[in-house]
């Protein structure tokens, strides 16, 4: 019923759209005129820019459908739908992704998972929409809120954010909460070789927490900048986890170039030649292209895009 509503949402927002796809509108970039986006603009898609901040995703227009490929893992699909003042979109959550916050994971399970390269797995439904409050030429409110579901706790979170632009820059808040369900099975914390079983005299573990982030980003002609940090502090670590990113897309023509730099501060063990090591502060970097082949179809290819450091394929279709 859940999910039903939120797809209903979503295709409602079209009933305002323009007759043709405008590629300009929905992922903003467009034919040697540059970037203009009023969202997160060096983000590789609607999906990450709203893991920043829903109210990202005021400006978006038309539907359009984003398919996400890494080798060995299932496609990854998002939806995303807006009339130019209001934006909705549906996705899988990217936790432990280049652009997603670090989530809670026990560290045998994430050796596995670098081993194998396999994408972070998780029962959670993301929904996000973004409203223009106040849309002038040089000034400009968006607002946004955010459900994420859950099917492991069966719980709906709420999140809720705010950019305004003056000029070329761009400033965001966005505030949300979450939560987390594992199960500890035969795993053991390598900080002190007992099971996690033991140490919490139960099978699995519940948290319910709160993560904010902060964003920055300026626009100067074809080239964009964006800065943000994602705050999060969990009872199962000792130490908070801070997040920092940088990233930067050009666009020429028909190709977007993108890059981005991520800093880590958190507890979390680091792979690292094929072993996990003790390491508070992990950098990683992300690169990425697109081209806007035509008004209904846009091809991209990313590096680092699930911190694997893998090659995966992006496939945008517009309606």
């Amino acid at each position: 019923m859940l999910k039903s509503s939120l797809f209903f949402l979503i295709i409602s927002t079209t009933v305002f759209a323009a007759d043709k796809p405008d590629p300009c509108q929905l992922f903003e970039y467009c034919r040697g005129t540059g970037t203009k986006r009023s969202y997160q603009s060096s983000s590789p898609s609607p999906v990450s820019s709203a893991s920043f901040n829903p109210s990202n995703l005021s400006s978006l227009r038309e539907v359009g459908v984003e398919a996400i490929y890494q080798p060995g893992n299932a496609v990854l699909f998002d939806l995303a739908s807006g009339n130019g003042k209001i934006g909705a979109l549906i996705s899988p959550n990217l936790e432990n992704s280049f652009f997603g916050n670090r989530g809670i994971e026990l560290d045998q399970d994430y050796f596995k998972r670098r081993e194998g390269h396999e994408q972070y797995k998780n029962k959670k439904i993301s929904f996000a929409s973004g409203l223009k409050l106040i849309d002038k030429k040089i000034f400009s409110v968006d607002l946004g809120v955010s459900a994420k579901y859950n099917e492991d706790l069966r719980a709906l979170n709420p999140g809720y954010g705010a950019s305004v632009n003056l000029g070329p820059l761009r400033l965001g808040y966005y505030r949300y909460k979450d939560d987390i369900k594992i199960k500890f099975q035969d795993n053991i914390d390598l900080k002190t070789g007992i099971p996690y079983t033991f140490l919490y005299n139960a099978p699995d573990y519940e948290e319910k927490f709160w993560v904010e982030t902060l964003t920055a980003g300026l626009r100067i002609k074809n080239l964009t900048f964006d800065a943000g940090v994602i705050k999060t502090r969990y009872k199962f670590y000792n130490e908070n986890t801070r997040i920092y990113l940088y990233s930067a897309s050009y666009n020429w023509h028909t190709w977007l170039f993108l890059g981005a730099l991520r800093k880590e501060y958190s507890p979390n063990f680091h792979y690292q030649n094929a072993q996990l090591v003790e390491q508070r502060k992990k950098e990683d970097a992300y690169y990425g292209l697109q081209w806007l082949a035509n008004r209904h179809l846009i091809l991209g290819a990313n590096y680092n895009f699930f911190l694997l450091k893998e090659l995966s394929g992006t496939l945008i279709v517009l309606f």
